[in-house]
């Protein structure tokens, strides 16, 4: 972000949610300009939240919905192939 009065680059200094809103995710961020040193206090909204915020949830691996197959085969097949491949570009 820049800077409204020199155009040098704002560094952000602090976060403060806001609780009166009544929907959640907003938070009021500080910038102070790395030239300047002016500061802006602007509104913003975060739409994922903040981490701390959030509830832990469990994690578990999702099932595999791909039907099984042998790998095996697909590693025998593609030598063969390069190889018709190959015999073709050499005019055999």
């Amino acid at each position: 972000m820049r800077c409204m009065a020199c155009g040098a680059e704002m560094i952000l200094m602090n976060v403060v949610p806001d609780d009166t809103m009544t929907v959640p995710g907003f938070e009021y961020h500080t910038f102070r300009c790395s030239d300047c040193n002016d500061v802006e206090r602007r509104l913003v909204f975060t739409r994922r939240g903040r981490e701390t915020d959030a509830e832990q949830v469990p994690v578990h691996p999702a099932p595999s919905i791909a039907p099984p197959s042998p790998v095996q085969d697909e590693h025998i097949a593609a030598p063969g192939l390069f190889r018709r491949v190959v015999a073709k570009l050499r005019g055999r």
